[in-house]
């Protein structure tokens, strides 16, 4: 089967457009980067083999978010259990030696390990607005639920993590 140009470029400016995003997000989905890598490969693969189902490529960021929500759903559905996060933060980097680093390097880990201890109902919609910065709609697009359970969930998400990191006596930059 030939490839048309036209659904290449699409393709290309999918991977473009959401590349980072996707790997942040999927990062803090599995804690984990080899998996994360996994499943954004994955991600791509699904969207190339139903590149024709995009017909708004004003949609790119959204189609493509909803493709790996539903993958991360199959991994998590056939392993039958969640993915657990590992101690480590891999990309930080081992030679940080000032105390601001290292109480920059403690916040993250907290933080995502904060983020794995939600449920997967409050901790999507957590990554996609406050994390990566979509609006509340794009996400409600993405997760197909209404704006309305959006809001809820992330309300209750961002108090859920403010909790567990006031447990932890970690201090956000917010307060």
């Amino acid at each position: 089967m030939a490839i048309e140009a036209d659904q290449r470029k699409k393709f290309e400016q999918c991977i473009e457009a959401c590349a980072g995003s996707l790997y942040r997000v999927a990062f803090r989905l599995t804690g984990n980067a080899t998996l994360a890598n996994e499943l954004v490969q994955e991600t791509y693969l699904n969207a190339w083999r139903s590149i024709d189902s995009l017909k708004d490529t004003n949609k790119l960021r959204s189609w493509l978010f909803a493709i790996m929500r539903n993958q991360y759903s199959k991994i998590v559905i056939k392993e039958n259990k969640a993915i657990s996060t590992t101690d480590q933060i891999e990309g930080i980097g081992t030679a940080e030696t000032t105390r601001r680093q290292e109480l920059q390097q403690e916040l993250r880990r907290a933080v995502q390990e904060a983020v794995n201890e939600l449920d997967e109902k409050h901790r999507l919609p957590v990554l996609l607005v406050s994390m990566e910065g979509m609006t509340v709609d794009q996400a409600a697009e993405i997760l197909q639920i209404p704006r309305g359970t959006v809001l809820s969930r992330l309300s209750r998400g961002r108090e859920k993590l403010k909790l567990i990191l006031t447990s932890k006596k970690i201090q956000t930059f917010a307060e």
